[in-house]
Order: C-alpha cells, then structure tokens, then sequence
C-alpha cells in the first residue's frame, strides 16, 4: 500500500539524506541571501560547504527559509503561509542550532492548525449532537 505524499512531502525528500540545522529563535527577513548565508557559515562553515541544510524562521513565524550549498552557489527556499503561525523551537542559552532529521524537518513545516479551525470544528460536533 503506497503511503499517500503531499506537495510539501515531495519538496522536502531531497534533504532526506542531508544534514540539517534548525536555527532556533527567530530572525528578520529583512537580510536576504547574503546575510543568511554568513549566519549559516558562523555556525558551522564546514557543514555548510558541505551542503547541510539551515533552516530559519521569521520574526513574525509565518515564514520559513532554508539555505544549503549546492556547486558553487546557495539556494534558498521560503515557505509563507498566511493564517496562522508556524510552531518555532524558542532560542536557548545553550546553541543557537538544533542539529535535526527528516522527520522533524517535516514536523516543523506541516501545515499548522489555527485555533479558528480547532475552536469551528468543536462548535461543529457539538451543534450536530443537539
């Protein structure tokens, strides 16, 4: 039986096998490329010249951007939504970065569920058990 893949999954398989970096806390996604790309390389340069994937997230949580070297270039990738917010690990003390997996890469940038839906679907079950 195949498992049923969504857009977002099909996307995401190319970093199944890469490292992966969530940076935690937010940033201003005012700085482009450039600065992201200096961000990435203070954490960890090696890691990043070998194609690790950073992933980061913006101030406002309604946008994600990934980074990684692939040749003799970056690409970035952003994902926006547009209701809701995107559940962000805090920044700690401790590291800035989370060294993450596929699955928790995927976790991080499923569709999340506003409080308006929960909250319409509760009031739906219990209108149509009156």
């Amino acid at each position: 039986m195949m498992k049923k893949t969504t857009k977002n999954d099909s996307i995401l398989t190319a970093f199944s096998n890469k490292k992966i970096f969530i940076i935690t806390g937010t940033i201003d996604f005012r700085i482009g490329i450039d600065m992201l790309s200096a961000q990435s390389t203070s954490i960890n340069q090696e890691e990043f010249f070998n194609g690790a994937l950073f992933v980061y997230c913006s101030k406002a949580r309604n946008q994600i951007r990934m980074l990684f070297w692939e040749g003799c270039g970056v690409w970035m990738l952003t994902r926006k939504i547009n209701k809701s917010k995107f559940f962000w690990p805090c920044k700690n003390s401790k590291s800035e970065e989370v060294l993450a997996c596929y699955e928790d890469l995927k976790a991080l940038l499923r569709d999340p569920i506003s409080w308006d839906i929960i909250n319409s679907e509760r009031v739906a079950q219990k209108l149509s058990k009156e």
